[in-house]
C-alpha cells in the first residue's frame, strides 16, 4: 500500500469512529478496532511494512552517499574547469543540499561568482505584473524578451541571464540596474555581493509544488538558458512530479531540448550528476537525469 492510499484508509476510519459515536458504533463502524471485522490489525500491519520499506531504502540512500561522498571530488575533478557559475536558489531548497552542491561544483573546477535567493514574493502570482514590468524596463542594452513567452518567469529569467552573461556580458552599469531592480522590489536576494558575470546557470529547487511557482520556476531556468551558454534545474524527486517544477521543465518538448534537469540533488549521486549536467550543457547539449520515472537516464554517460 502507497503512503497515499494509507493516508486515505486512516482519514476513512477516523470518519467511521466519528460517526459510529454519534449514531452507532456497531451499526455503521463495524470494522474499526474493537468492531466485529476488526480489521484495524491488518491497516496497521500494512502501515508497519510501508514505515519499514521506506526505512530501508532511506538506510540504503545514506549509505550511498557515505560511499560516493569519499570518491565525488575525484569523480568530477576538472569536469568544469575554466568554467564560471552562478547559483540561483529557491526558498524551499535545502541549505545543506545547496551547500554541497555548491562545493562540489567548486571541486569540479567551475568559479561560483555568485549566489542569488528568489524570493517568496517573486513566486507569488500577484507578482507576476511587478515582476514582468521590471523586466522590461530595466533589460541591459541590446537584450530582448520573448514575444512569444509573455510569463513571468521567462522575462524574469531573461532579464537575470542578460545581466550575469558572459556571452553578451552587460556593462556594470546595466547589470546593477537589472539586479537592484529585482532587489529593491524584493524579488530576489543575494548572498554577499552580487554575483559577476558566468558561464552557465544553476538553479536548485525543493519540493514546492504550487502551480504558479512551480511554473514560474520552469520558465524561469528556459529564461536563464536563452542567454547563458546552458542551465540546469536541480532539485529533490518530489519536483519531477507533474505538478513539479522539473516535472514541467521534462513536459514542454521545447524546454527539454534546451535546459538539462535533475531529480536527485539531495544524494551526492544527484550532485555528481549535476556537475555533469553542467558540462554537457557547456557542450551545447542537454539531459534529463535522476530517480524519477520521467528522468532520461540516471546519470550522464
Amino acid at each position: 500500500m502507497s503512503k497515499g492510499s494509507a493516508g486515505k484508509v486512516i482519514a476513512g476510519l477516523g470518519l467511521g469512529i466519528a460517526v459510529g459515536t454519534a449514531f452507532g458504533f456497531y451499526a455503521l463502524a463495524p470494522n474499526v478496532e474493537g468492531g466485529p471485522g476488526g480489521s484495524s490489525a491488518s491497516v496497521q500491519q500494512e502501515l508497519n511494512a510501508e514505515k519499514a520499506s521506506r526505512e530501508a531504502a532511506e538506510g540504503e540512500v545514506d549509505a550511498s552517499n557515505d560511499v560516493l561522498s569519499g570518491v565525488a571530488k575525484d569523480a568530477v575533478s576538472g569536469d568544469l574547469k575554466g568554467q564560471s557559475v552562478v547559483l540561483f536558489v529557491t526558498p524551499d531548497a535545502n541549505s545543506e543540499t545547496v551547500n554541497s552542491t555548491r562545493k562540489l561544483v567548486q571541486d569540479a573546477g567551475a568559479n561560483v561568482t555568485g549566489v542569488v535567493n528568489l524570493t517568496d514574493k517573486i513566486l507569488q502570482q500577484d507578482s507576476g505584473d511587478e515582476t514582468k514590468s521590471i523586466a522590461a524596463n530595466s533589460l541591459p542594452a541590446g537584450a530582448k524578451l520573448s514575444e512569444k513567452n509573455l510569463n513571468p518567469g521567462m522575462h524574469a529569467g531573461e532579464l537575470v541571464g542578460a545581466a550575469l552573461s558572459i556571452k553578451d556580458e552587460a556593462s556594470d552599469s546595466d547589470r546593477a540596474v537589472a539586479l537592484g531592480s529585482l532587489e529593491q522590489a524584493d524579488l530576489i536576494s543575494f548572498e554577499g555581493e552580487a554575483p559577476g558575470a558566468a558561464d552557465l546557470g544553476l538553479v536548485i529547487g525543493g519540493e514546492e509544488s504550487e502551480d504558479y511557482s512551480t511554473s514560474f520556476l520552469a520558465d524561469f531556468v528556459m529564461g536563464l538558458d536563452e542567454n547563458f551558454e546552458g542551465a540546469v534545474l536541480a532539485a529533490p524527486r518530489k519536483s519531477a512530479e507533474d505538478s513539479g517544477a522539473v516535472g514541467r521543465v521534462r513536459d514542454n518538448r521545447e524546454y527539454t531540448e534546451e535546459v538539462s534537469t535533475v531529480d536527485n540533488v539531495d544524494t551526492e549521486a544527484g550532485r555528481i550528476t549535476v556537475v555533469r549536467a553542467l558540462k554537457q550543457q557547456a557542450e551545447g547539449e542537454a539531459g534529463h537525469y535522476g530517480a524519477a520515472n520521467n528522468a532520461a537516464a540516471a546519470t550522464v554517460e
